[in-house]
């Protein structure tokens, strides 16, 4: 099987994100760039794909519901109030960004 046909990131703005004080020096210390880069030739190579999607409303949207639950930086839980889905908000990123992902494909 198949499991990592295909891999999916938020296409983020990282030289606007650096403009951020508070966050500039972790950003520039992950080498967001340069990790995409190497995943894309290592998929490539492995036969997959990446897949780069806008980031807008990632971690706002509930994964189940489709709702936006509006939270700040430091809202660590995603909490609908619509549909009462509880799960970490980053988990609830990685779900609407794979489904963002694979929506793209078509």
């Amino acid at each position: 099987m198949d499991r990592f046909g295909t891999i999916v990131f938020e296409d983020l703005n990282i030289t606007n994100m650096q403009k951020n004080h508070h966050l500039a020096k972790s950003i520039a210390d992950v080498a967001w760039n340069m990790f995409i880069t190497i995943t894309e030739s290592k998929a490539e190579d492995a036969g997959s794909r990446v897949i780069l999607v806008n980031p807008r409303n990632t971690s706002q949207i509930c994964s189940r519901c489709g709702m936006i639950v509006a939270k700040t930086l430091s809202d660590r839980v995603h909490s609908c109030p619509h549909c009462g889905l509880v799960m970490d908000r980053d988990q609830n990123a990685a779900i609407n960004i794979m489904r963002l992902g694979l929506q793209s494909q078509g």
